[in-house]
């Protein structure tokens, strides 16, 4: 297969068809050349981390008609050292430059075969200046029921921080979130809003004043997905390490007042360090 060539849908299936991989050794180089062009999406974390993420810019420029001069290139460059994760976050900031969101490129970029793409797709709403946090959740929404969990993850990451920024207003806006009938939704608007959460910055108001996220937090009570309850749970124990008392008050008053085994199940998880 040549580098340029894409393959044909009978090579595509093959290829989609493939087993996750448990180490970078394990990924074939079919795998390797196609994920690096944009054909397929990545299975897993490992394969995450092995595509070459300024192939795929290059790739996707080509595909957008995008004229990269000098100043691109050294960018390109300069970025390569970087982790897959802050790569992404890099080319999330660069890509304002070239991409309006809402233009056909956008749109290009949300349905595109690789969950890298997409996940550019998702940065690139939280790196936009000027747009109100209504509309970024509005144009993120897409990313953030993506099939891909990584391009999810990417989606509550883009817009962390405006969460951290005004909180208040935050929830506000994700309580519609809490009544989707789709549990990625659901679990977006609380994962956003954990006060210590994963590979972001804290929200330092929500682990001083948790209370303030209890309307995300109240209608998820009982939610029936796992997806949703292990976030809620998570936000629970992350407002524990600051404000135990107020968090062993909230699961104290939920058993009580939802005694059901979703909500003893959210308890349990809330409480598994500072104990019952």
């Amino acid at each position: 297969m040549a580098d340029l060539e894409t393959p044909s849908e009978e090579q595509l299936a093959r290829l989609r068809s493939r087993a996750a991989p448990r180490r970078r050794s394990e990924v074939p180089k079919d795998v390797v050349k196609a994920l690096k062009n944009g054909w397929i999406e990545s299975k897993n974390l490992v394969e995450w981390l092995v595509v070459d993420r300024i192939h795929l810019l290059n790739r996707l420029s080509q595909e957008c008609g995008w004229t990269l001069d000098t100043s691109d290139r050294n960018w390109m460059k300069s970025i390569q050292p970087l982790s897959s994760l802050k790569q992404s976050q890099e080319i999330g900031r660069w890509l304002p430059g070239h991409v309006t969101v809402g233009d056909d490129h956008y749109q290009h970029m949300v349905h595109h075969p690789s969950d890298i793409v997409r996940e550019w797709s998702a940065l690139l709403v939280g790196a936009t200046p000027g747009l109100s946090f209504a509309k970024r959740l509005a144009w993120i929404k897409t990313q953030a029921d993506d099939n891909n969990a990584g391009t999810r993850e990417l989606a509550w990451l883009a817009i962390r921080p405006y969460v951290v920024e005004d909180p208040v207003d935050s929830v506000r806006r994700l309580v519609p979130w809490t009544g989707s009938r789709n549990e990625r939704l659901r679990r977006f608007a609380s994962e956003v809003t954990r006060p210590c959460g994963v590979w972001c910055a804290h929200v330092p108001l929500l682990k001083l004043e948790p209370e303030i996220g209890l309307p995300v937090l109240e209608p998820l009570r009982s939610d029936d997905s796992k997806y949703v309850s292990n976030s809620v749970a998570n936000w629970l124990n992350d407002a524990s390490k600051s404000q135990p008392a107020w968090v062993r008050k909230i699961t104290e008053l939920w058993l009580k007042a939802s005694p059901t085994p979703e909500t003893q199940r959210i308890v349990h998880r809330a409480l598994r360090t500072i104990g019952r």
